[in-house]
């Protein structure tokens, strides 16, 4: 099954996704902070397949912690998240916090399954 790295600074919503991404299978990396997530992709030795990052966070955002860890591993997949309308455009794919778990489930199936999956917002 696919590892996912979470990369979300509210402790609540951090442990929620991976909760609900554990029960489904994936392994998950979780960190708190732009810099921690960097450093835990450092460390972790196998794949890691898709980054979920919440592109507002305090130090490093997420689109940040995507470039460093796009630039280490080339095939990641990256979903952001925020409770920001997001305006600019980004790649991969972006859920609208909130979300459901069906919406986060499905979204990370598509970037898995090769597309940038369809954005919420």
């Amino acid at each position: 099954m696919a590892t996912i790295l979470v990369v979300e600074n509210e402790t609540a919503i951090r442990k929620l996704i991976t909760q609900v991404l554990k029960n489904a299978g994936y392994e998950v990396l979780a960190s708190g902070s732009g810099e921690d997530a960097l450093d835990k992709a450092r460390k972790y030795r196998g794949d890691i397949d898709v980054l979920v990052a919440d592109i507002v966070m305090p130090g490093m955002g997420g689109a940040d912690v995507y470039a460093w860890l796009k630039s280490e591993r080339p095939g990641v997949r990256v979903l952001f998240i925020s409770g920001f309308m997001n305006r600019e455009p980004m790649p991969g794919a972006f859920l609208r916090k909130p979300f459901s778990s069906r919406d986060l489930l499905n979204t990370i199936r598509g970037l898995l399954h090769g597309g940038s999956a369809g954005t919420s917002g």
